[in-house]
């Protein structure tokens, strides 16, 4: 990991962008940098900004490298490049990042034991490549169970066991590779603590709370959440722990479920950008990009405070229209749209976030959201939704399945 300054003028590469491209693009223009942008599909209305864009798979390695000869440094803002690509890129530029905390996070079994280095409560797990394992180890882990796959990626699926008899339908979920049968822990909330992290300091944004529809698809984020004192505490230093011992420069989340009798579990951590801190765009200080660019290029990071209480209402394709509504009416809410690269008419995708803010309580903001229905109503389901499920948090990364593998020569 390069500790030298990265001054204004010199080109900044970004690789991988998710929904949160565009304002990164612009936050490194306004710095002062110019801007490499490398994807594997064409994403015009993401990129028109960018200085030089290049189009390419993630295996590449002549067009890598040529990327890379390009930049003075390349950063990733989302989780979902493969480390090893970011490794070969490191042959020929700086990347401030580092590629450890990729590899942690991509890899459940790595993760689970990063964090049992930290003494953090997790769900109980145990690893498994057939069926037999799934029969043999149940008991031990108990019902409901996740049966998920041990390499994270985009479009992946957790199966969901309820019941002995639900083992047999893994048939063909497991047919290959190493997975991982995790104790469903029942709990009442979800937190997200996003933090930025370089050699010398931590800053910790304000906690977020989550709020889920019955799909396990994200709806909304509160901040502040309110929490125990004793709890925020713990989840502050849990944090600061991740931090110190990442090997990461960055922005990143940690994300928490509190369970009815206020047990605290870790549900993973997420080394980059995330849906979750844009909520701070109109509540703090400080955006997530600005802090993530300070981490990266060498300045000092600046602590980031809460300006109002807020909510992000997550937008659906389904629910574009009822919100244009809305933005005829609402004085206090704050819109951004996608302008999509591509038609997409799956009603679940990604449309856009609504800030909502401007009075003195949650519960005013949430009143509001509430009266409009807006979010209320229900959203179509994904085949299978009830056996099936995706990670609400990597689903909203970005919309496209990378082919991730290592780098090949052209």
């Amino acid at each position: 990991m390069a500790n030298e300054p990265l001054y204004p003028g010199k080109t900044i590469g970004l690789i991988g962008l998710g929904h949160n491209g565009g304002a990164l693009i612009a936050a490194v223009k306004r710095a002062g940098y110019r801007v490499a942008v490398y994807v594997d599909h064409s994403m015009p209305e993401t990129t028109r900004a960018a200085d030089l864009t290049m189009v390419a798979n993630y295996r590449a390695k002549d067009t890598l490298k040529e990327f890379a000869m390009s930049c003075d440094a390349i950063l990733y803002p989302t989780a979902t490049v493969d480390a090893v690509v970011l490794e070969y890129l490191a042959k020929f530029t700086s990347v401030p990042q580092g590629a450890n905390a990729l590899e942690i996070c991509q890899d459940r079994l790595m993760e689970r034991a990063f964090l049992d280095q930290l003494n953090v409560n997790v769900a109980p797990y145990v690893t498994v490549i057939s069926l037999d394992d799934v029969y043999q180890s149940i008991d031990a882990i108990g019902y409901p169970a996740l049966l998920k796959p041990i390499q994270r990626g985009l479009g992946e699926k957790s199966m969901r066991i309820e019941r002995q008899t639900d083992i047999s339908r893994a048939a063909d979920f497991i047919d290959t590779g190493t997975y991982l049968l995790e104790s469903w822990i029942d709990h009442t909330n979800e937190y997200t603590m996003v933090a930025a992290t370089n050699d010398q300091d931590t800053k910790l944004f304000p906690l977020t709370e989550l709020v889920l529809d019955d799909h396990r698809k994200l709806v909304e984020v509160k901040t502040p959440a309110a929490v125990p004192d004793d709890m925020l505490g713990e989840m502050k230093r849990i944090t600061n722990n991740v931090a110190k011992n990442l090997q990461y420069h960055g922005v990143f989340t940690v994300n928490f479920y509190v369970t009815s009798n206020g047990n605290l579990y870790v549900k993973g951590i997420q080394p980059a950008l995330s849906v979750i801190g844009n909520v701070f765009d109109n509540t703090a200080t400080i955006s997530q990009e600005e802090q993530f660019l300070r981490s990266v290029t060498g300045r000092p990071l600046r602590q980031p405070v809460i300006t109002q209480p807020g909510l992000m209402m997550v937008v659906r394709q389904a629910q574009r229209e009822a919100v244009y509504r809305q933005w005829l009416l609402k004085d206090n809410w704050q819109f951004q749209f996608f302008l999509n690269d591509k038609h997409d008419d799956d009603p679940l995708s990604l449309a856009g976030f609504v800030w909502v803010t401007g009075l003195d309580s949650q519960d005013k903001l949430q009143n509001q959201v509430d009266d409009t229905e807006v979010w209320t109503n229900e959203l179509p389901s994904e085949a299978g939704g009830d056996t099936l499920t995706g990670d609400p948090l990597l689903d909203l990364a970005t919309d496209h399945d990378d082919d991730q593998a290592e780098p090949q020569d052209n």
